[in-house]
């Protein structure tokens, strides 16, 4: 009978997205009904999916505040944070093994600092990225946040080409004075310039959005592979010993 049939886990996602789409389409006829993160992980462990899944999930919405939007005028993000709770503390080995990800990630061994009840690894001076990976604890919970600022190269990629751009379309209408004469050459000389900008400025928009888009996408992934380290910590027979501060 149709009741009996065994669904795999593939079947079984795409039911439940199925489910939680009509549900969407019916929100605004029925109550809808907001559930927090263990009453979700209740759910799941009764269909058998591992709670670590549900993390990775929730990571997916990152925090949704000004460092996560893109800049209109540069074309991509600035700053990019990832940021989620876990339960229980985070213990030496499981922080060394985040780290690694990161290193493995990056290619930077970085810096690991000490600050109160945080654990903060940064990437070291011989990069010019800025990433900052803290570890921090409070009462039963640990809050993991791996953040990069990046306005400094978004404008300079962006003013680079901008600039270069300009400078060469003023260059190019430089010789033209032989045929046009100076008074030609004057009127032309500030709208080809103009454009020769705005043209560098359309590329360096589009080549900024790729980049960081491709910095935030490698984060991303790391940060996935970080809280299943920690999840896979805090399911374990003991809640994580405490070796050193948070951050």
């Amino acid at each position: 009978m149709a009741e009996e049939r065994r669904y795999d886990d593939r079947e079984v996602g795409l039911i439940l997205q199925r489910v939680a789409e009509l549900h969407g389409r019916e929100g605004e006829t029925s109550d809808a009904h907001a559930m927090t993160r263990s009453e979700i992980e209740e759910v799941v462990t009764e269909l058998g999916i591992s709670k670590a899944l549900v993390a990775r999930a929730v990571s997916e919405v990152s925090v949704q505040d000004v460092r996560n939007q893109s800049v209109w005028w540069l074309g991509g993000k600035t700053d990019v944070m990832f940021e989620q709770s876990v339960p229980g503390t985070i213990d030496e080995a499981s922080l060394t093994r985040m780290i690694e990800v990161l290193r493995r990630t990056l290619g930077d061994p970085g810096d690991l600092v000490t600050e109160g009840p945080s654990r903060i690894w940064s990437t070291s001076s011989r990069t010019s990225r800025r990433i900052h990976f803290s570890v921090v604890e409070h009462g039963e919970e640990t809050t993991l946040r791996l953040e990069e600022r990046m306005p400094v190269d978004a404008r300079t990629t962006v003013g680079t080409t901008t600039f270069g751009a300009g400078f060469l379309g003023f260059l190019g209408i430089l010789p033209l004075k032989v045929l046009f004469g100076k008074a030609v050459l004057l009127l032309a000389m500030g709208p080809v310039t103009v454009a020769g900008a705005t043209a560098g400025w359309v590329v360096g928009r589009a080549l900024w959005r790729r980049r960081s888009a491709e910095r935030e996408s490698a984060l991303h992934r790391a940060f996935g592979e970080i809280l299943s380290i920690a999840l896979g910590a805090s399911a374990g027979p003991k809640a994580l010993p405490k070796a050193l501060p948070e951050g």
